[in-house]
């Protein structure tokens, strides 16, 4: 079975989360040795000084779940989120667009927020439950033509939970010019041992606790 910890981007991005409930997942991603801290932007400070010198990276998540922002302020947030210390940024893609059959917009959005952050990785989260399989293959294409270094199934709000087949179809789709991230419905070990079988580099759960101890949680989205 695969080892999932330091495959984990352990998440709290609940809009009710307290500075002690994002204290408590940071002193867990330390202790567990997770891949990354995903808060949301106004606990970014807390997580770049909480885990200054350690190897544990600090993750954002920008103009989700709606993806409403316009590219202007979506390239700001993550210019902002990177001087505040986010290592990585997870943007919301505009499915709204892309459904709309405006490809080049889609793209441009992803590129102008790619730019903002500088070099730090950038994840298009695709919505892929609300994507026919042709809107899917056009959205990993534009992703990697924008420069994202992941694309992810899912905000893991509305936009499906992860599965092997299409964890998959996403890695097979990104045929390496990107990796995959697999987000929403990840509670236990196995849940998350099969995804990175299926060809995800990286996992995002409120549920790496439960996951790395092999209990199973009730809640294991974003």
């Amino acid at each position: 079975m695969t080892e999932p910890a330091a495959r984990i981007q352990h998440t709290n991005v609940r809009p009710e989360a307290t500075r002690a409930d994002i204290e408590r997942l940071l002193a867990e991603c330390l202790e567990h040795g997770f891949h990354g801290a995903m808060v949301n932007p106004i606990w970014v400070p807390l997580a770049a000084s909480a885990l200054a010198g350690s190897p544990v990276r600090v993750c954002t998540a920008l103009d989700f779940p709606m993806g409403g922002g316009t590219t202007a302020s979506v390239a700001a947030q993550a210019a902002e989120a990177r001087r505040l210390g986010a290592d990585e940024i997870d943007v919301m893609t505009k499915v709204g667009w892309l459904r709309s059959g405006l490809h080049r917009a889609y793209r441009d959005h992803l590129t102008a927020v790619v730019e903002a952050a500088e070099g730090a990785p950038v994840k298009a989260m695709l919505e892929a439950a609300l994507l026919t399989p042709e809107q899917l293959a056009r959205a990993v294409d534009l992703a990697a033509e924008a420069g994202v270094a992941y694309v992810k199934n899912s905000s893991g709000f509305g936009g499906g939970d992860a599965t092997p087949g299409l964890i998959r179809e996403l890695a097979r789709l990104s045929a390496g010019r990107v990796a995959v991230k697999a987000s929403g419905g990840i509670r236990t070990r196995e849940d998350a041992s099969a995804l990175l079988e299926a060809g995800a580099e990286l996992l995002g759960s409120s549920a790496g606790v439960a996951i790395v101890a092999g209990g199973r949680a009730a809640h294991g989205g974003y």
